[in-house]
């Protein structure tokens, strides 16, 4: 038996027992090259294991000559401690079980070009989903970014191969993947890293890379539209135009969203017990979201800031009122259906009443969640307190009210709880 530095004891390469005798290439050599199915095949021990593999060569005598000579190479390294599996045979299926092997017996760590980012991204996302400690739509978005992006490009690539030349050959890579023929934006390629970031955070605590390991060092997320470009909020008068076109049933949805800004998801998942009549309070506590299979699903809000109970002026409370008496004819679980009494499914609506209204009215297409960003701006243009805001949309504090809507302060003039707001909505209707 032969020791390495460390003193731990390797296995030799020949069999325990009485050797056989061997012929021609073979003759007085550890392992063996054999003709299999005419082929160029290896045969020798490992750690205690017979390995059998094959080169992919067809049978020829210079083939078995030369594969002999890469073997007995082999043999030498297993022999001096320095033979590692996945380096001689890169495409074997046994690399990653031998890579256990060799982590036991010679007692070393698996450095990053030893593990392979697919599997170690499917174990990471199935920790995360086991410690339940993010949402189901947090996992579903995870999910795929991995499925989609991580494992497509980096799937095969070992994390030392990671830096950021590679992250710039994967945009290029990742901006082919367009949807309905428009390239994928920077915001989306950012995204797909963020996995791609925490999985190696996660590996580097698991294999104690410390310091030496960080594959992002150089590079930087793309530039992205600064938060306010991306909003494009409707005015109160823009808001009189579509409430004019709507369907009747659907009025007083929509009056509720851009009054009070609830999260669509939010507001959905109202239900006629979330609504204290006499107080004059709406109490949000749940919204419906999709899980990790995306299944829509009611489950709790974004994070317990947005766990709220909002004190509603006249001008909020309006909409609530119409809809009572059409919930009264309906009746169902949730506050806010459909026309049949259906649960509402956003993307439906979308298509079905929302499109429909903006284009009756002749305004440019905007997404339905401008309905928020609408009460955030227009609350902000007639004087309401950013702290006020921050309470009704369900943020922990005011810092991104300022951050996202900052431009909208210039005409704040502090009236408190919603009295401005309130009262543009009042000379609006009377107009």
């Amino acid at each position: 038996m032969s020791r390495n530095g460390q003193g731990n004891v390797l296995p030799l390469s020949k069999r325990a027992g009485k050797a056989r005798r061997k012929t021609d290439i073979n003759h007085k050599k550890d392992g063996s090259v054999r003709r299999i199915n005419d082929t160029v095949y290896v045969d020798f021990m490992y750690l205690d294991v017979r390995v059998r593999e094959s080169t992919g060569l067809p049978w020829t005598d210079k083939n078995a000559n030369d594969t002999r000579k890469d073997l007995d190479k082999v043999m030498a390294k297993i022999e001096s401690g320095t033979f590692r599996f996945h380096e001689a045979f890169p495409l074997s299926q046994k690399c990653e079980y031998f890579r256990e092997r060799e982590e036991k017996a010679f007692n070393f760590k698996k450095q990053p070009g030893d593990v392979k980012i697919g599997p170690a991204a499917d174990k990471w996302y199935e920790t995360r989903r086991g410690a339940q400690r993010v949402t189901g739509r947090t996992l579903l978005g995870q999910k795929s970014h991995i499925d989609h992006y991580i494992k497509p490009f980096f799937g095969d690539k070992t994390f030392g191969d990671l830096n950021s030349a590679l992250f710039e050959e994967y945009v290029g890579w990742a901006r082919k993947l367009g949807l309905r023929g428009r390239a994928v934006c920077n915001t989306t390629i950012n995204k797909s890293l963020k996995p791609l970031r925490m999985l190696c955070t996660s590996v580097t605590i698991q294999y104690g890379w410390g310091g030496t390991f960080d594959p992002f060092f150089g590079w930087e997320n793309l530039p992205e539209p600064d938060p306010w470009e991306l909003i494009f909020p409707f005015s109160i008068e823009e808001q009189k135009v579509i409430r004019a076109v709507l369907p009747a049933h659907w009025v007083p949805y929509f009056d509720f969203a851009f009054r009070v800004g609830l999260r669509p998801g939010e507001q959905i998942a109202l239900k006629p017990g979330d609504i204290d009549w006499r107080a004059g309070t709406v109490s949000v506590r749940h919204a419906i979201t999709l899980d990790e299979n995306g299944k829509r699903i009611e489950g709790p809000t974004k994070n317990k800031y947005s766990r709220r109970t909002i004190k509603l002026n006249p001008t909020m409370l309006e909409p609530l009122l119409a809809q009572k008496e059409i919930h009264g004819r309906i009746g169902s679980k949730y506050f806010f259906r459909t026309e049949k009494g259906s649960p509402i499914y956003l993307p439906d609506l979308r298509v079905r009443i929302w499109a429909p209204a903006l284009e009756a009215a002749e305004l440019q297409y905007r997404a339905m969640k401008q309905t928020r960003h609408s009460f955030a701006t227009n609350a902000l243009t007639y004087g309401e307190s950013p702290s006020w805001i921050a309470t009704v949309m369900g943020h922990r504090n005011t810092d991104m009210v300022i951050k996202v809507y900052a431009k909208y302060l210039e005409r704040t003039k502090g009236i408190p709880d919603g009295g401005g707001l309130a009262r543009a909505y009042e000379e609006a209707e009377q107009a």
